[in-house]
Formats: C-alpha cells, structure tokens, sequence
C-alpha cells in the first residue's frame, strides 16, 4: 500500500483525494493546503491526517506519493524538496511557469531515480481515444481544436502560468499525441484579440494560434477566457476525404459541462496509470508541452512565427 499525500485542495485536488482513495494499491494518509481551514475541512472529510507545516508531512518517512495540485506558481518549491527527500511525484500541468529550470530537475530526477508522474488526463478521455482510431492511418490535413471557458479571475490565470500554460498545456500535448510527433514551428496572435485588464497583467484571454506539424499537416487552436456556454472544448480532425469532430463522441448531456464533470473519470485513470508504472509516467510528454507553451507566448509577446527543435 502506497501511502500518499495531496499538496493543494481546490477543485482538481479534491478529485485526486478521491482517485487515492479509490485506488487498490493508494491510502490517502495526509492532505495539505496552504489554508489551514481547507486541510482540517478535507482530512476529517477523507478521514487522513494534515499539518499547518509542510515538513512535518515531508518528514513522515512512510509518505512515499505526493500529489501537486496546488497552483503552478508553487510547484518548483514543492518539487525541489520532494526530490531532496526522494518522493514519488505526481504534478497536475504545467509544471513549473516555463522551461528554464526543466532541465536541472531533469538532471536531479534521473541522477535520484525518482518516479515522477505528469498529469496529461485528458489523454484519457474515451471520446479522444475514439478519435485517435478514428484517424489512425488516415491522411490528416488540418486539426482545429478549440476551448473556450468562462474565467475573468486574471490572478487566479497568472498564479498557473497564464493562457498558454493554464489552458494550452493540454491541448498541445493533444496535439502531439493525435499525430505521434511535435511541430516545428508555432504562430500565436493574442494581442490585438485579448482583454485589456489580462494584457495589463502581462497575460491574454483570447488566442489564435497556429502550429505545424510533420507532413504538411496545420494544428489550429482557439482558446478564449469567456464563453456563454461555461466550458466548451472540441477537436475537429479534416482529411481529404473526411471530418471528424470529438463532440461526436461525447454525450450530448454533458458536452458543455464543466471540465471536472466533464474529464472526471480520466483524472483517476491517469493516476492510476501512473501508480502501476514502475518508472517515470508522461514526463518527457510533459516537458514537451512545457517547450511548447513557452514558445506560443514568445510568439505572442514578438508577435512572428517561432521555431522549434526539441
């Protein structure tokens, strides 16, 4: 029995609590959040244990798991002591704010052999697994994948890396996981498109942006911070001869519901696949994702086409 702890209790923690505790070979022991409310809230709710000091939890020799689900902003301090103490890490996207410190990390993580796990859930999600089969060996000319989510918190967006961190992440892994490789060049047009109060912060709330891909093949994302409709996320594959869009796939109840509804089960299934690996689980995934994102918004704030080499 693994037992574990969950670092940060907003929406996306408390979904990781319940996947530990549903999980056969997890035992959710400690939760912690900077909130001492939050952690006394949700300990008695899963019947675990918490602390006001993060090192007494960190310094309980038999905590072998810690889930990150707290903001990004926080993550490479978490990250850092973890790896001192040689735990199991499961961090919820992004990892860190940008790419700069991937690589020492990456160097401590091999070095300590430690099992580090990234949350790419949405890789999970039984209507994209649908679409990926759907489109397996067939002749893909344009890919336009579109999330728009109703979202005017801008220091909730910057303490998890903005739009292209925050929102983006997924979707670019999604990407190269529909077409089993990486772009090589990225176009972002964000400025003229985004609200003033985001743009003042140094982040945007609406994106257009453009990559390409292996075999002449052109990805195109939409992303916006406002949408009538609450959250609304789709992929439409075209080929030469075909059109496919996930919402397909999806019933048609819940298209429109909120992402935790909505991707619920897939946070569980990638923690779960996680968990019965015995190394680290979309790590390099993630670390692409992370180039990605850093690239979009130097295309954003240069305004030109960027490009990439992984």
């Amino acid at each position: 029995m693994i037992k574990s702890c969950v670092i940060g209790l907003s929406r996306i923690g408390i979904i990781h609590c319940q996947s530990l505790v549903k999980l056969k070979k997890t035992q959710l022991s400690f939760v912690y959040d900077c909130d001492d409310k939050l952690s006394n809230k949700f300990a008695n709710k899963f019947n675990c244990k918490t602390s006001s000091k993060f090192e007494d939890i960190l310094n309980q020799k038999d905590i072998e798991l810690f889930v990150i689900a707290s903001p990004t902003i926080t993550h490479a301090r978490y990250i850092k002591k973890l790896i001192n103490k040689n735990k199991m890490i499961y961090c919820e996207k992004p990892i860190f704010l940008n790419a700069q410190k991937i690589n020492l990390f990456l160097q401590k993580i091999k070095n300590k052999k430690i099992k580090f796990g990234v949350g790419l859930n949405r890789r999970f999600a039984i209507p994209y697994i649908k679409l990926k089969k759907f489109v397996h060996n067939k002749k893909i000319s344009v890919i336009n994948i579109t999330s728009k989510s109703f979202n005017t918190n801008v220091k909730k967006s910057i303490s998890n890396g903005g739009l292209f961190m925050d929102k983006g992440f997924h979707f670019f892994d999604l990407a190269c996981w529909l077409l089993s490789s990486k772009p090589y060049e990225v176009e972002c047009e964000a400025r003229s498109i985004s609200n003033k109060i985001y743009l003042k912060n140094n982040d945007f709330s609406k994106a257009i942006i453009k990559m390409k891909f292996n075999k002449n093949i052109c990805v195109k994302f939409y992303f916006a911070r406002v949408n009538k409709l609450g959250h609304e996320e789709n992929i439409t594959i075209i080929g030469d001869d075909f059109s496919i869009n996930s919402d397909n796939f999806f019933r048609e109840d819940i298209l429109y519901e909120d992402y935790d509804i909505k991707f619920q089960e897939t946070y569980y299934e990638c923690l779960k696949n996680f968990v019965i690996n015995n190394k680290s689980y979309l790590l390099e995934e993630g670390i692409n994702a992370q180039l990605i994102c850093d690239a979009v918004l130097k295309s954003a704030n240069l305004e030109k086409k960027i490009t990439l080499n992984f």
